[in-house]
């Protein structure tokens, strides 16, 4: 079971004493192992979990675990009783048949031309050495392929060591050895790694008029987030809390369990590996360092924005529990449509409703722009979708100039005229008439 309050407290204890250079290389051994098994715990770097505390407390504590740590793992290691073709139920006879059966068959030998032959045979046979010893295959059954590979492997370059921890392995290699280790993983993340931890991030959307996207302006924003608990300073312990000494470790964090010839360290289950366990924990946020309130920030909208645009402002996010940098907030702007201006790009689109008598004869029309309206010209005989270009009155972006502005024609046709407009009207069309029949007269006569 994984004790959460345990790895936060400790971690941050662990955080002074870097600074103080108190941090022994024990403590760090203990610290880490801990760690992977908060690590192990979580399959997202940000998700809630609710953990009982340990037999020591009786405190019911949720917790918000904001980043977690990640170490890269090499190759597992196949399992025995898969390289054998045998269940884990087998028994020995059954193993050892099979085992003379797949000898035979890929022995080197017997397969010349196979490349791959020697490697398959030895991986066959040391899996058989393993499960064939009864001592070494309870060994094997309880801690995994990996585990047990990685002890019986014995020591890295340069030494061997007292003990197997298969969790300080995965975090960087052991103290002895070709170097590494704790020292080096503790320097990468409380150096040039330390971005990677902080409060929670927060996404919100804003609402902005067609105008304010284009003009640009500022918004005042209130939104919930996580804050520090002003009763305990976001410690999650009451003031002058001091953790005590795990008893069934004796604070080292580790259990130490003895097999045959192999020495297995593992984390210890009352503490979560951090040698020290805490009873009381901060009533006002239940020991997690953080509460939930409300937050507020000013946004200054930059001019130009489009639809779903995206701005951060860094350290504006929630409280992070564990004492490092707020998280981030995210803003997302939602334009809403305007009724009279279409957007494409940095491009402005807007209609115009000319009259007939506009479209034929030419004129003038007043239309709308981002910056005002302005006196158009029409010209004779403006055709319904014909477009004008207004350049360098569209949308100006911090990438770009500014675009223009599109204004598409469209002729509107009466439907009630009086009786002087019908007879001008019939006037225009027997006149159109006329004209028709002169223009088909004379084409007649040509041919």
């Amino acid at each position: 079971m994984t004790h959460l309050h345990s790895v936060r407290l400790v971690w941050r204890v662990a955080g002074s004493s870097f600074q103080s250079k108190l941090l022994n290389e024990e403590s760090l051994k203990t610290l880490v192992s801990g760690i992977r098994t908060f690590s192990a715990s979580s399959s997202s770097a940000r998700k809630f979990e609710k953990e009982r505390w340990n037999k020591n407390g009786s405190s019911s504590v949720r917790w918000n675990p904001i980043r977690s740590f990640h170490g890269t793992l090499p190759a597992s290691a196949r399992d025995f009783y898969d390289v054998l073709g045998v269940s884990k139920k087998s028994s020995a006879s059954e193993i050892k048949k099979a085992y003379y059966g797949l000898a035979k068959k890929l022995h080197p030998d017997t397969n010349k031309n196979d490349t791959d032959a020697e490697k398959k045979f030895q991986e066959v046979q040391h899996a058989y050495e393993v499960l064939k010893d009864d001592e070494k295959r309870s060994l094997y059954d309880q801690v995994g392929p990996d585990a047990y590979e990685q002890a019986s492997g014995g020591g890295g370059p340069g030494g061997s060591h007292d003990g197997f921890n298969p969790f300080e392995d995965i975090f960087g290699g052991r103290k002895c050895g070709g170097g590494g280790g704790m020292n080096d993983f503790f320097s990468k993340i409380f150096g040039e790694q330390q971005r990677d931890f902080g409060g929670q991030d927060i996404k919100i959307s804003l609402d902005v008029s067609f105008m304010e996207a284009v003009q640009g302006c500022s918004k005042s924003i209130t939104y919930q987030a996580h804050l520090a608990c002003q009763t305990c300073n976001g410690k999650g312990v009451p003031p002058g809390t001091k953790p005590e000494t795990c008893r069934t470790c004796r604070g080292s964090g580790a259990i130490f369990m003895q097999k045959g010839p192999f020495k297995i360290q593992s984390v210890c289950g009352q503490c979560g590996g951090e040698g020290k366990i805490v009873k009381v924990f901060c009533k006002s946020c239940n020991g997690n360092g953080v509460v939930s309130g409300t937050k507020s920030a000013r946004i200054d909208v930059i001019p130009g924005i489009d639809n779903n645009d995206s701005i951060k402002i860094s350290k504006s996010g929630g409280a992070d529990p564990n004492g490092g940098p707020p998280g981030d907030l995210y803003v997302t702007f939602q334009v809403r449509e305007d009724p009279v201006f279409r957007r494409e790009g940095t491009n402005v689109h807007i209609n115009s409703v000319l009259s007939f008598t506009q479209a034929i004869l030419g004129g003038t029309v007043k239309v709308p722009t981002l910056t005002g309206d302005v006196v158009l010209k029409v010209r004779e005989g403006t055709q319904p979708g014909q477009k004008v270009v207004l350049k360098g009155k569209g949308i100006k972006t911090r990438n770009s100039g500014f675009g223009n502005q599109y204004v598409h024609f469209s002729v509107s046709i009466p439907t009630n005229i009086t009786q002087r407009q019908r007879e001008l009207l019939e006037e225009f069309a027997n006149d159109e008439q006329s004209k028709f029949e002169r223009a088909s007269a004379a084409a007649g006569a040509s041919g």
